[in-house]
């Protein structure tokens, strides 16, 4: 249920010939499990017997956190680092782009170790679902920091990623009364003990 990566089918065919309404009684699942816990879109997966008609699969999948610049095209991350595919172009946008680090030779499977990309995934974590979709990019800057632009072109500015739980809660709160109230904000400033908001002429 709310599966992106995967459908009913894939499963199924990766299963090697169970059917949806078919017998499990013959069904060998280890390599079915193997393949499973060896994909990247897979974080975690399981099954429950109803002994003796049904099984039930239970997949965790591994959602896109953010998108990273390579020297192979862009990555797709995890909230870990973990590189889940590498394409040429973004075809759509599902996540946040991470600009101002580019990453190195990196392949499928490997993890970015840059503490920048990481800080910044703990703070795309830290907005929760809603909040993050409305995040188009977040930009790394050794003078200034991070700064975050939405998709309505409002800059966030976080200055050095500290207190990232609270900057993260202070954006939800901000972003939320700017869409509630209709203001017509052009940036947010969170570098100072209270937020600084700049308005749009």
């Amino acid at each position: 249920v709310g599966n992106q990566k995967f459908d009913t089918a894939v499963i199924l065919q990766i299963s090697g010939g169970l059917s949806s309404l078919g017998p499990v009684w013959f069904w060998d699942a280890k390599d079915f499990f193997d393949i499973l816990r060896e994909d990247l879109r897979v974080e975690e997966v399981s099954t429950v017997y109803d002994w003796p008609v049904a099984l039930t699969i239970h997949i965790k999948e591994r959602r896109s956190l953010a998108y990273v610049a390579s020297q192979h095209g862009f990555l797709d991350i995890d909230s870990k680092g973990t590189v889940i595919s590498i394409s040429r172009n973004i075809k759509s946008m599902e996540a946040p782009l991470i600009t101002g680090f580019k990453a190195g030779r990196v392949y499928p499977g490997d993890q970015l170790s840059d503490p920048g990309v990481h800080q910044a995934l703990e703070y795309l974590v830290a907005l929760g679902r809603e909040t993050r979709d409305q995040i188009s990019e977040v930009h790394l800057t050794a003078q200034d920091g991070v700064t975050v632009i939405t998709l309505n072109n409002i800059k966030i500015r976080l200055g050095a990623l500290e207190r990232i739980p609270e900057k993260a809660r202070l954006t939800q709160d901000i972003l939320q009364e700017i869409s509630t109230k209709a203001v017509p904000v052009d940036s947010v400033d969170l570098r100072h003990e209270k937020p600084v908001l700049r308005f749009r002429l």
